[in-house]
């Protein structure tokens, strides 16, 4: 199963990150944000994203 991880780095800023079932990081948010519930909107944005994604 593939998780979003909402997590604090080494900056005390919220990021988030994606995770495949084998546990590498397959995804990130690039950035870091002040708040976590703002970490958290970015990642349930990049998820409901990601579903209508096309390869090309």
């Amino acid at each position: 199963m593939w998780k979003f991880e909402i997590y604090r780095d080494a900056a005390s800023e919220w990021r988030w990150r994606l995770k495949a079932a084998n546990g590498r990081i397959v995804g990130d948010s690039g950035e870091g944000y002040a708040s976590q519930s703002n970490a958290r909107r970015a990642a349930e944005h990049a998820r409901g994203s990601i579903a209508g994604a096309h390869i090309g």
